[in-house]
């Protein structure tokens, strides 16, 4: 029996600190929940499985203490949107779920469940779910340091869990997917241990690998007839003030009879600059995104990874190329919009900047 799978990139349906009052919880509270969906939720309704890595939290209805604003946190009617757009899966297992605490990432499991949306990657839980004739094992974790001590998502250091978690679930699936948050942001082509370890995978027994965090696509392989998506890129952020981060793509994925026929492509998009809208791209810039997406793809499918490893060199060189103009991208849009911040903002934005400054000097 044939079965569709659509995955998307990083959700984020609040703000960030440097888009505060004017992100995507804005546009959605001015345009309503469906608005940000609109354009690629008629495809997604052919798909059994829609899912995405979701990097917020939602707020519920009580009202808020004090008046500060709250970021990575989505308004209360967003999971409609989600709901609304065909999403049935989503990965909590990323460092922003937690940005508001505990209670908030709890609240916001409850809320994907009530709508019929099956959050992954909760530490502790194991996800097989019945699709379609098909038993799909879901595990979704974290590569990615946050501030958070006791998380409530799988947040990991080595790819050891991943291999014991496929193993155990193997005998009671007929389908394993693995969502991973990875990588280096803003390289537009995974490091040599992305490949390593996504290969490795593959031969436990993995069938599908899907990563995200970058904020810009990694390309992917098929590596034993298994794909490797390692970063989908953005699919709804605030940061669009980085022109790189625009250009994304839906990962489809057909499974035809077995797990031994799996098809799969991409479907380019690119996210609008002033409402964050995802929106299916058309020619010429849908063939740009392909031939770029197919440039990276041939360093390293069918190579090993010491050739892979040649061909991009010094990977930390890679990222401090790409890092640099982010960061001057990131300065621009501070001191364009500063007077639109509030002081806290203003004082919480040279916090992490400064913060971040140290530790990169480390």
């Amino acid at each position: 029996m044939k079965l569709v799978i659509f995955a998307v990139g990083d959700i984020m349906l609040g703000e960030q600190h440097l888009c505060n009052n004017f992100g995507v919880r804005k546009i959605m509270e001015k345009n309503g929940p469906d608005f940000l969906f609109e354009e690629v939720s008629p495809l997604f309704a052919g798909g059994d499985i829609v899912f995405g890595n979701l990097e917020c939290s939602f707020k519920d209805n009580h009202p808020e203490s004090g008046t500060a604003p709250l970021f990575f946190c989505a308004g209360p009617d967003a999971v409609k949107g989600l709901k609304n757009a065909h999403f049935n899966v989503l990965s909590v297992a990323n460092n922003h779920i937690m940005e508001n605490g505990q209670d908030s990432f709890l609240h916001t499991v409850q809320t994907l469940k009530e709508h019929s949306i099956t959050p992954v990657g909760i530490r502790g839980k194991r996800d097989i779910l019945p699709i379609k004739g098909y038993k799909i094992a879901f595990l979704a974790y974290s590569f990615i340091e946050d501030s958070i001590e006791q998380g409530c998502y799988n947040k990991i250091q080595t790819e050891e869990t991943i291999l014991e978690e496929i193993q155990t679930v193997t005998p009671d699936s007929d389908l394993i997917i693995v969502s991973i948050h990875w990588g280096s942001e803003y390289v537009p082509c995974p490091s040599p241990d992305q490949i390593r370890i996504g290969r490795m995978l593959i031969d436990a027994g993995a069938d599908i690998i899907i990563g995200g965090h970058p904020h810009v696509t990694q390309s992917f392989e098929i590596y034993k007839n298994r794909p490797i998506f390692y970063s989908l890129g953005n699919f709804i952020f605030d940061d669009t003030y980085n022109p790189t981060t625009l250009d994304s793509f839906i990962a489809k994925i057909t499974i035809h009879d077995s797990r031994d026929s799996i098809e799969a492509g991409i479907i380019p998009i690119l996210i609008d600059t002033k409402n964050y809208q995802p929106r299916l791209s058309v020619p010429p810039q849908a063939e740009i995104s392909q031939k770029s997406v197919d440039t990276i793809r041939h360093l390293f499918e069918n190579k090993s990874l010491s050739e892979y490893s040649d061909s991009v060199g010094d990977y930390n060189l890679l990222y401090i190329r790409y890092k640099n103009p982010v960061m001057w991208n990131t300065k621009m849009q501070f001191l364009k919009n500063v007077h639109r911040y509030s002081f806290s903002t203003t004082i919480g934005i040279l916090k992490e900047f400064f913060g971040n400054q140290r530790r990169n000097k480390r």
